[in-house]
C-alpha cells in the first residue's frame, strides 16, 4: 500500500545492501503506482538472478536476455524491503539475502496519465480550429473583397 505516493509512474533512487558486495541493482527504480498498490522494477547488475522472493512470495524474471529484471510489489515504499534474490552464478544456485530502501524524498514523477492529458490536448484542439476558422473568414474577407474590387 502507498500513502506516500499518489497513482502514476515515478523514478526512484535505491540502495542494495547485503550480500557480498558484489552485485547491485539499477537507481533510479522505476516504481508504478495504482489505487494505492505499489511495484518496483528491479533491474540486477547480472543476469544470473532467476528468481526474487519478496514478502515470503516468489517472483520469476521478467526477461529472457541482459541483466535480470523483476517486478515486485512493494507494501511500504518508505521503509526498507527485505528480498532474497537467487543467483546462478556459482556452482549451485544460492538465495542470498539483501534490503532495498527506496529514498522517496528523491522520487520524480515521470509520464502523465491519459487522464491528465485531456486537460492539455482539448483546450489546444479547440484553441486551433478557433484559430482555423479566424484565419479561413479573414481569407474569405479578403477574396470577396478582391472580386469586387475586379
Amino acid at each position: 500500500m502507498s500513502d506516500v505516493l499518489k497513482d502514476g509512474d515515478y523514478q526512484i533512487p535505491v540502495t542494495l545492501k547485503g550480500g557480498s558486495g558484489r552485485a547491485g541493482i539499477s537507481s533510479p527504480a522505476d516504481v508504478h503506482v495504482k489505487d494505492h498498490k505499489t511495484t518496483a522494477e528491479i533491474i540486477w547488475s547480472s543476469p544470473n538472478y532467476d528468481y526474487m522472493k519478496v514478502y515470503g512470495k516468489k517472483y520469476i524474471k521478467t526477461n529472457k536476455s541482459g541483466n535480470s529484471t523483476f517486478e515486485i510489489p512493494i507494501d511500504d515504499i518508505s521503509k526498507p524491503v527485505d528480498v532474497i534474490g537467487d543467483t546462478t552464478a556459482m556452482s549451485k544456485p544460492y538465495e542470498i539475502e539483501y534490503t532495498i530502501t527506496f529514498n522517496t524524498a528523491k522520487a520524480e514523477r515521470v509520464g502523465g496519465s491519459v487522464s491528465n492529458v485531456k486537460y492539455v490536448a482539448i483546450p489546444v484542439m479547440i484553441a486551433c480550429f478557433v484559430v482555423g476558422i479566424v484565419i479561413g473568414i479573414k481569407a474569405s474577407r479578403k477574396i470577396k473583397k478582391a472580386k469586387s474590387n475586379d
